[in-house]
């Protein structure tokens, strides 16, 4: 028994344990869209970053809608403006068509479609399109 529990321990610390990891807990404003806010990053700051313009842009609603905003109104969680998914002197289709992220404006009552199209706006202009970088 003595050769078997001195066998177990050698090899435990040759080869190591079972590690477990979790996932750092994060102090989210919009904690019920974590999972669509780990679509959007997997990086803490961004992450951060991220769920404070859901939270400013919309209160975390995915159905929320700006109609004052120009260009046929914000949608969604990200609040993303109509000039992104209309045809434009820019764009024949609208621009987030041609990046194959939607087909009409309003695709982007789904969540999903919301964050990619705020992802590819991102890669292609930053935080601009919301006023610059979240300061948080």
């Amino acid at each position: 028994m003595k050769k078997l529990l001195i066998v177990t321990i050698l090899c435990y610390s040759l080869f190591g344990g079972t590690v477990v990891s979790a996932k750092k807990p994060l102090d989210l404003m919009c904690d019920n869209r974590e999972d669509i806010i780990r679509f959007v990053s997997e990086d803490r700051e961004m992450m951060l970053q991220v769920d404070y313009i859901m939270h400013r842009e919309s209160r975390c609603r995915q159905l929320a809608f700006n109609p004052k905003d120009p260009n046929g109104g914000s949608y969604g969680l990200f609040q993303i403006n109509g000039y992104w998914c209309q045809p434009s002197k820019y764009s024949k289709l609208g621009w987030l068509q041609e990046k194959k992220i939607l087909n009409t404006c309003a695709d982007l009552w789904d969540p999903i479609i919301n964050a990619k199209a705020f992802m590819v706006m991102y890669d292609y202009a930053g935080w601009q399109p919301w006023g610059g970088k979240p300061w948080i």
